[in-house]
Formats: C-alpha cells, sequence, structure tokens
C-alpha cells in the first residue's frame, strides 16, 4: 500500500533501526541467559523460515524461565499470527489482557545446524530482557475509532474519526506482507495530543491518499496504538520510516498495559 501524505510518499518495506526505553514501559524486569528453540527444514520449510521458528521457541523459553507462563499462548498466536499475515485475533482484547510479560529485547548467543536422518533443524540459544507487568490494563481508557471502511477505491482518501475517554497520542503504524513502517507521526507532522472526549477527526492537516500499483487488489492493515503519555516510536529508518512487525511488537507490549490501548483495522484498496 502506498499513503501520499503532502509530499511525502510512505512505501511499506522492512528493516531495522534502534529502539528506546523510557518510564511509560513496564518497570519490572528480568534478565534470562540459556534459553533455547528448535526449528525443523522439511518439506517446504526453509532454512529461514526454520531458523525464524526456532527464535520464535527460544522466546518462548525465556518467558517461561522469566515465570510468566501466562504469556505463553498470547505468544504463540502472535507467532502464529505472523506467519498467516493476520493479527486480528492477537489484537483482541482478551489476549491483551492475559499478557503478563514480554520480550523486550534479546540477543543470540548460539546458532547450530543440525542434521538427522530425515530432516535438518536449527537450534538457537539466546539471553533476553523480559519486561514483566506489574500492572493490568486500564478499563477506564477506552478509545473509538469510526470511518474507515473496509474498501477503498485507488487515490480515495484515509480519513476517520477518534472519540477517547482520556487525553491520549495515537502512532499508525502499518504491517503488510512482513513488511512494516511508522505512518503516524511522520517526519513533518505535528505529534498532537487527542483530547478527551472530543471527536477529533483526522488526518490533522496533511492529505491521507490510498494507492497501489499493478491491477491487483491490496489488502491492509493498520495498528492504532493510543498511549496516555507523550512516548515516541523511534525503532525505524529512513524518511520512510521502515521498520519490522517483530520491532513493533516488541514496542508495544514493552508498553505498560495499564499507559497503552491498541486497535487494528484492516481494508482493501482495489
Amino acid at each position: 500500500m502506498f499513503i501520499k501524505k503532502m509530499i511525502i510518499y510512505l512505501i511499506f518495506f522492512c528493516s531495522i533501526s534502534s529502539l528506546i526505553w523510557n518510564p511509560v514501559y513496564s518497570q519490572v524486569e528480568k534478565e534470562v541467559k540459556g534459553a533455547t528453540g528448535e526449528g525443523i527444514i522439511i518439506g517446504r520449510v526453509s532454512e529461514a523460515e526454520a531458523r525464524q521458528d526456532a527464535i520464535n521457541r527460544a522466546k518462548i523459553d525465556a518467558l517461561r524461565k522469566a515465570g510468566i507462563s501466562e504469556s505463553i499462548s498470547s505468544y504463540q498466536m502472535l507467532f502464529k499470527s505472523e506467519v498467516e499475515n493476520n493479527y486480528t485475533e492477537f489484537f483482541s482484547s482478551d489476549v491483551q489482557t492475559e499478557m503478563q510479560g514480554a520480550v523486550r529485547e534479546y540477543t543470540i548467543v548460539k546458532e547450530e545446524r543440525k542434521s538427522y536422518e530425515h530432516y535438518f533443524s536449527i537450534q538457537v540459544t539466546l539471553d533476553a530482557i523480559i519486561s514483566i507487568y506489574d500492572k493490568s490494563p486500564d478499563p477506564t481508557f477506552n478509545v473509538q475509532i469510526e470511518g474507515i471502511k473496509s474498501l477503498y477505491e485507488d487515490g480515495e482518501m484515509l480519513s476517520f474519526n477518534i472519540l477517547s475517554t482520556k487525553d491520549c497520542y495515537l502512532h499508525i503504524l502499518s504491517i503488510d506482507n512482513n513488511c512494516a513502517s511508522l505512518v503516524y507521526p511522520g517526519l513533518y507532522e505535528e505529534f498532537r495530543m487527542i483530547p478527551a472526549t472530543s471527536k477529533i477527526k483526522f488526518p490533522y492537516g496533511a492529505n491521507y491518499d490510498l494507492f497501489k500499483e499493478g491491477k491487483d487488489p491490496v489488502f491492509n492493515r493498520l495498528v492504532f496504538v493510543f498511549t496516555k503519555e507523550k512516548v515516541h516510536f523511534l525503532d525505524y529508518i529512513g524518511e520512510d520510516q521502515e521498520t519490522t512487525s517483530e520491532k513493533i511488537f516488541s514496542w508495544v507490549y514493552g508498553l505498560s498495559p495499564d499507559q497503552r490501548v491498541v486497535q487494528y483495522k484492516t481494508f482493501t484498496i482495489r
């Protein structure tokens, strides 16, 4: 998907940058060493896919070692969603409520390729920093997003209304076909507070024109992250603000649950 914002074109590709931690994030952290995971190379599973599976399983092992088993099922759903490019179930309120902790960062300390009689595998060992939530979601913090359609024509403008029960700030991120980008705030856009109980029309001063390449319809996913405090997602590079889905989830689920509301919207451009 392409979004034209004033003179800025955001094209969603994958890349990596850095992460900044601040007090709005969970305050309780635990270091875990020697978490392990294995991914099997068999059939149509590539070595790269097996490696990612091994990393995901090692993350789950790290959560288990940190003693927050309540998050295991939620993380398994996340990893399954990443594979299938469908995050709808993962962003449900039930799953978010279940999350008692998250892998904030990790370092792979060992990686091996092993051979068996009928298949190969990738085994990884990693050290991780686990954020353990000491607070629950705030039931009084609710946000409504109105006006996003399920289908847009090529060149049509994206606009919507926001109504929040509390003063808050918004990040919009896109996850599309394993690629990701920060959509709002852009490099040349004002990062405004959304006042409580007032219906706000978005975007503020820019036009978000939707357009695509090729003749086939394009399916899009947008992640809306509302926070009580003015935090910044800085885990991107370049004017296109490119990032990865893993970086997005690391940031979102590093935020303390009482400080955030996450919503997920999908639409098609034809």
